[in-house]
């Protein structure tokens, strides 16, 4: 099977850090740092369980504190995380990750599956992971 057929699962990370839309910049910050991540995932909870609904990156951290006159640590991250969120399934292709990815401008992409009315976290797939699947790939097949 051609690697860009493969569905996203086998290329995804799996433990996704998180945060609340509650949360403060401040606390964002420490958990990326303490975490060693460049991007978490934004869930609330609501009657159907704690379900994603934005993302927050480095990115939007360093514009944040780029425009802000006076920098207020405590301001919830809410009002600054991207929404809605764009995601995909553990279904899809890495072909199709990278097509969203692409046409979205986006480096990180969520990965959700539904189930009835219920949505689960169950990975993110960054372009690091799709560098270092295909590398991989190119190094397999130089063996060969």
């Amino acid at each position: 099977m051609d690697i860009f057929s493969s569905p996203i699962s086998k290329f995804m990370t799996k433990k996704v850090i998180t945060s609340t839309v509650s949360s403060t910049i401040k606390s964002v910050c420490k958990s990326m740092y303490d975490n060693n991540v460049g991007c978490l995932v934004i869930v609330k909870q609501t009657i159907k369980g704690i379900i994603p609904v934005g993302i927050i990156t480095e990115r939007d951290l360093v514009k944040i504190v780029g425009s802000m006159e006076l920098f207020y640590p405590q301001v919830s991250i809410r009002e600054f995380m991207s929404y809605p969120l764009i995601s995909g399934n553990s279904a899809m292709t890495l072909s199709k990750a990278m097509d969203i990815m692409s046409k979205k401008n986006i480096r990180r992409l969520p990965i959700i599956d539904r189930k009835g009315n219920h949505e689960k976290l169950v990975g993110i797939v960054t372009e690091k992971d799709i560098i270092n699947a295909i590398a991989k790939r190119r190094r397999d097949r130089s063996r060969s």
